[in-house]
């Protein structure tokens, strides 16, 4: 049996709905790992962010752990803040965008490798908070992103998300040969390097390790994970996915986020 990797989102994917993962998703990550397989967490969260909210689980402590974090685009090991890999928003044009989405009235937040920085006091970035879990940084001026290893950058608009799709799709001329635009969160309109994204840093992975891509397994549940379903081997959904990401899965999962999609998914692809 070839050795494969498994890709898996977090949020709405291996989290539960109470951001902690199952006894039967552990069990069965566990036995992945014990064969020898590699398993890493493709997540828009920061590599660093992610592993303080996992240090609870002894069972990611292994060699073949990876954390492909800031939607694909920094790649490290579990245990490790040395990037193996990492693509980054040129700082012009970073700033360009975020000037935009503050001047047309959305809350922003942006990213580099350590920090979270953001321009807004609001319950928009409250509630962001809550739900990641994350410090951000407050920032009074965009100049003072200058110099900065700038990984994406967020438009938030909880009130009004039609606009946040406005706003996309006003700006593609402009923007579209230089960043990719998605949707990770009904709220949330994310930019990043163009040619970049949870795809790309699963084929950089899949590289390092020498695995074939048809031997690569990726699930997700949004829009941001199209990329990574699309350049697998097999592409999954889980069953509370949107419709958006089941139209180009391989496979939609029986099971929900809730119930163990991920041990469906090593069961049914991994062994």
């Amino acid at each position: 049996m070839s050795r494969k990797l498994l890709a898996v989102d977090m949020d709405g994917t291996l989290f539960n709905d109470d951001k902690t993962i199952s006894k039967e998703n552990l069990q069965a990550i566990t036995k992945l790992l014990d064969a020898g397989h590699v398993f890493a967490f493709n997540t828009g969260r920061p590599n660093h962010a992610l592993r303080e909210i996992l240090s609870v689980y002894d069972e990611f402590n292994r060699d073949n752990v990876f954390i492909l974090g800031h939607q694909g685009n920094i790649g490290t090991k579990f245990d490790s803040d040395e990037a193996l890999f990492g693509d980054y928003l040129d700082n012009n044009d970073a700033r360009e965008v975020i000037t935009e989405v503050l001047n047309s009235g959305f809350t922003c937040v942006t990213f580099d490798a350590t920090h979270i920085y953001t321009f807004n006091d609001n319950w928009f970035v409250e509630s962001y908070k809550k739900l990641s879990g994350e410090q951000l940084v407050y920032l009074s001026s965009v100049d003072e992103l200058k110099g900065k290893n700038i990984t994406k950058l967020i438009a938030i608009d909880y009130d009004h998300p039609e606009n946040l799709q406005a706003f996309k799709d006003e700006h593609e001329a402009v923007y579209g040969d230089r960043f990719e635009s998605f949707f990770s969160h009904y709220a949330f309109l994310e930019y990043i390097k163009k040619g970049t994204g949870k795809g790309d840093g699963v084929k950089k992975l899949a590289g390092i390790m020498n695995i074939s891509i048809e031997d690569v397994v990726t699930v997700g549940d949004e829009r941001n994970d199209i990329s990574m379903v699309e350049a697998a081997g097999t592409g999954v959904a889980v069953a509370n996915a949107r419709e958006e990401l089941k139209a180009v899965a391989d496979y939609i999962t029986e099971n929900d986020n809730n119930h163990g999609a991920i041990a469906e998914v090593i069961d049914k692809f991994i062994f």
